[in-house]
């Protein structure tokens, strides 16, 4: 009697991202594998894993950690080991991962070349600082969290070029070295964030004379000779976050304002934290942000990328994260990567998509009211004047003044939740995001805006007085 024997197909082997290679800071491994459902144990001292090996959670990674001994680096090497099993098919081959952790010590900076005249200086902890050139001056934006002679090494690389510093936020991975160039060259940043800069001067000594740090606001414009760049303040993950703005190339120095995304280590736009920006009032601020600039920004060089990052693109995901977690709140949320006790909402593939973004937040505080109870409006744009008071969601009186020959201006409200349930200009319904055309008469003309939640159950009215000249 013949008898036949059952072969099984074999469960594909584990994958891993990053791939193995050296780094200089702490990793996050993601393990996949293209068995659909396939379950995948993993050992990470090089030990071969079994059946009781842990499971891969993919909102808990093994962390692959970059480690000093006082101020000195260490080179450190992991093994990950990883199966993948699915019921009904063989268990795949066991792959091995092999990663080095060759951390720098604390007073060594890199400098890479990005253009001419454009370097990216980098910290021991991998924090972006960048260092401008121009034919009159240069310009350093923020002083990383190294804790070598930063100012002596911008020097060598400058020469005899005067220098100004410019801080983007006060968080110690921006300010630590600040102190070394006070007393010397002009340091900038927002009075707003002189609050945090006393917090973490003394915390951490850093040293930072805040009675010579020079107020840095909207408008004001660092002036290299061949480039000129200009500052907008986007608060909102420090109240005096600002970025630099060089519309000759279309580059934007941000820092933290806008986040970051590097998909490894992994990186989101922290504003989890008491002090950050409420959601609803930091998409405000970046539509508002994005008005002035539309269309003009290429690059955009944050705090912690490794390469500049595509600027319209990144900043319709950013919009697009931040009105998610408007209009649905705790429903779009799902567990942080980094820090492991929030939670985030993410637009974009990590590990495909150049662009993706994540926003940390803390589950149920991070909007003004519930989501079905918004009526706010979160941009309100005119064709002609400029508004009195800069528009915030928060104010309901706005005024402006045009010239006696305008017949007509277009007013473009926009709802703060793209639920809402009702939205009127002067009684007659209109749509969110859409222009309005209404007519002027010589002297006042009063515009009521009103903005119902989406329940019904809050209602908000925004009063616009637009003066025409006699």
């Amino acid at each position: 009697m013949k008898t036949s024997s059952l072969v099984l197909t074999q469960a594909e082997a584990p994958t891993a991202f990053p791939a193995p290679g050296t780094f200089h800071v702490t990793q996050r491994v993601t393990l996949l594998s293209s068995t659909p459902s396939a379950t995948i144990r993993y050992t990470t001292n090089g030990s071969t894993p079994t059946a009781v090996s842990p499971i891969f959670d993919q909102y808990k990674l093994p962390v692959l950690d970059a480690i000093n001994v006082g101020d000195v680096g260490q080179k450190t090497s992991y093994v990950i080991k990883a199966i993948a099993t699915q019921k009904g098919t063989a268990d795949s081959d066991v792959v091995t991962f092999d990663y080095t952790i060759d951390r720098r010590s604390k007073d060594v900076y890199l400098a890479r070349d990005i253009s001419s005249g454009l370097r990216m200086v980098i910290d021991f902890d991998d924090t972006k600082m960048v260092l401008i050139t121009g034919s009159q001056r240069a310009l350093l934006i923020d002083a990383g969290l190294g804790g070598g002679d930063l100012c002596g090494y911008v020097e060598l690389l400058i020469g005899d070029l005067p220098l100004d510093v410019a801080i983007t936020h006060a968080h110690p991975d921006h300010v630590a070295c600040m102190a070394q160039f006070q007393g010397t060259y002009n340091v900038y940043m927002h009075h707003a964030d002189l609050p945090l800069v006393r917090r973490f001067n003394e915390q951490m000594g850093l040293g930072i004379d805040t009675e010579k740090v020079i107020d840095l606001r909207e408008g004001f414009v660092f002036d290299l000779g061949d480039q000129q760049l200009t500052v907008y303040e986007v608060p909102g993950h420090t109240p005096g976050s600002i970025v630099l703005f060089d519309e000759a190339t279309g580059d934007l120095f941000a820092g933290d304002a806008l986040g970051s995304s590097r998909p490894t280590i992994v990186d989101a736009l922290w504003m989890q934290h008491k002090g950050m920006a409420p959601i609803d009032e930091y998409l405000s601020t970046v539509q508002g942000f994005r008005a002035k600039l539309r269309g003009k920004i290429r690059r955009i060089f944050t705090g912690h990328n490794d390469v500049p990052i595509y600027g319209e693109t990144y900043l319709d995901n950013l919009q697009q994260a931040a009105q998610h977690l408007v209009d649905e709140g705790d429903a779009v949320l799902t567990p942080s990567l980094r820090p492991t006790d929030v939670w985030q909402v993410v637009v974009g593939d990590r590990m495909t998509d150049p662009n993706w973004i994540a926003i940390n937040v803390r589950k149920g505080q991070f909007l003004t009211a519930l989501p079905h109870r918004l009526a706010t409006l979160s941009h309100l744009h005119l064709s002609l004047g400029t508004l009195t008071t800069a528009f915030k969601p928060s104010i309901f009186m706005y005024s402006t003044v045009v010239a006696s020959d305008e017949t007509t201006i277009e007013v473009t409200p926009t709802a703060t939740s793209t639920r809402y349930r009702a939205l009127s200009m002067n009684g007659t319904a209109v749509v969110s995001g859409t222009a309005c055309r209404m007519s002027l008469n010589p002297g006042e003309n009063e515009f009521m805006i009103t903005v119902t939640s989406p329940d019904g159950s809050a209602v908000n009215n925004y009063k616009l007085n637009v003066t025409r000249l006699a």
